[in-house]
């Protein structure tokens, strides 16, 4: 019996912060339905033109990521070339495989379904990184 009494509790108060919720957000998307009756021709054109702008930057950081080889799963060929790539790009997914393991062949697939402008897919095969680690292709590292 208690336990049905507090659950009515909580759900009617759950009930009630909901209902608060939903008037807080219906007042304001009221409040930015009559601003925008009210405005005038210039100040609806002062819109248009900034999302135009906007839209405008949009497609050319569009245009750059995509000179920068975004949206295509490419190998780098160097040690140069890679830091290069990272250098030039604020996210970069980069696949570091061996041929010599069936393990770095199973990544390919989801990298080479990935067309994301904005992250650049690569891969490196791992001898080309020359480092402490990655000084010899045997396996045991």
């Amino acid at each position: 019996m208690e336990a049905d009494a507090s659950v009515d509790v909580y759900s009617k108060v759950l009930e009630n912060q909901l209902l608060q919720s939903a008037k807080l957000v219906e007042e304001h998307l009221d409040s930015e339905i009559q601003k925008l009756d009210q405005m005038d021709e210039d100040e609806l054109e002062h819109l248009k033109e900034k999302r135009l702008e906007a839209l405008r930057k949009a497609q050319q950081q569009k245009q750059e990521w995509l000179s920068k080889g975004h949206g295509e799963y490419r190998e780098i060929p160097s040690e140069r070339d890679f830091f290069q790539e990272v250098k030039e790009s604020k996210k970069v997914v980069c696949h570091f495989y061996r041929d010599s393991t069936l393990s770095g062949n199973l990544m390919e697939p989801p990298f080479q379904s990935q067309k994301k402008c904005g992250t650049n897919f690569t891969k490196v095969e791992k001898k080309t990184i020359r480092g402490k680690k990655y000084d010899s292709d045997s396996d045991d590292d």
